[in-house]
């Protein structure tokens, strides 16, 4: 019967964390909402006063309109296809990089040592100082935009893996080692799940860094579609509802990886490896 008793408790547990999950993010929802609500308002009367002519500041109706005529056209769905493309090619050739490149520096010190001064000196390097070196190495095409996001990207990557492992606490690695754990059963089983709280963090910061760059490479290296090139035309030629409309598109798609996209892969890893903290 002890047995019994112990597995409902555990079920009930499991129930309580779920339901206060559920709250949280309804909870998280509406404060988001009346943020977005107070914002529009505000946004409305700023232009009710005109404060600025309309050209400057359009309203939000105005910019809504916008919104459904690039729909319509098909630029704006053309443009976010698009540049989700290059972001998950980029994005993906950094991690691979950054992943090899940190792991090497955890395994050979003089390496690690050396390279992660490399790395964080180019890591602040702006990623915008990229683009005419790609322009030049590579041309207007999509390649050169590959290579700013790689470049503003990987770097974050590199650091993120070398010090996410190097920061394990010793007392993990030496009890796990009493217990009999070495070689690749010692990295899947301590250092990953260890390693993993600051490594997430690591990668969606590393992945901020490549979405601004890319905006900011598409703007500069026509290739006459993606976000950036709406920006840019937005921009050319004075037009003050595509230029928003588009920022609106680019917000959007932001919190959509990061509050929901990155968030739950963070919450089923740290579930999975036992890391969850939340409390009754």
């Amino acid at each position: 019967m002890n047995w019994k008793r112990t597995f409902t408790l555990l079920e009930e547990k499991h129930a309580q964390k779920q339901s206060s999950r559920r709250s949280f993010d309804i909870s998280d929802a509406a404060n988001i909402a009346l943020f977005l609500a107070a914002f529009v308002g505000i946004w409305q009367l700023v232009f009710l006063l005109k404060i600025w002519p309309a050209y400057l500041m359009p309203s939000p109706a105005m910019v809504i309109t916008e919104i459904g005529d690039l729909i319509e056209n098909n630029s704006l769905p053309i443009g976010i296809g698009v540049t989700l493309a290059r972001l998950a090619g980029g994005f993906a050739v950094s991690l691979g990089i950054g992943v090899g490149v940190g792991l090497a520096m955890v395994k050979f010190r003089g390496f690690g040592k050396t390279m992660s001064s490399f790395a964080v000196g180019l890591l602040t390097f702006p990623s915008i100082a990229w683009v005419p070196f790609s322009i030049i190495f590579f041309g207007f095409n999509d390649s050169a935009i590959l290579f700013v996001v790689v470049m503003a990207s990987v770097f974050s990557v590199i650091i993120t893996t070398y010090s996410s492992i190097r920061n394990i606490p010793p007392i993990y690695l030496r009890a796990a080692r009493n217990m009999g754990a070495n070689g690749f059963a010692l990295f899947r089983h301590v250092m990953i799940p260890a390693a993993t709280p600051s490594l997430i963090l690591g990668i969606r910061q590393a992945w901020s860094f490549a979405w601004h760059a890319l905006i900011g490479a598409e703007m500069l290296i026509t290739t006459l579609v993606g976000l950036g090139y709406i920006l840019s035309v937005g921009r050319d030629i004075n037009h003050m509802e595509t230029i928003i409309a588009t920022m609106i598109t680019i917000f959007v798609i932001g919190i959509i990886f990061d509050r929901i996209i990155f968030r739950k892969i963070e919450e089923r890893v740290r579930s999975r490896w036992g890391l969850d903290q939340h409390t009754e």
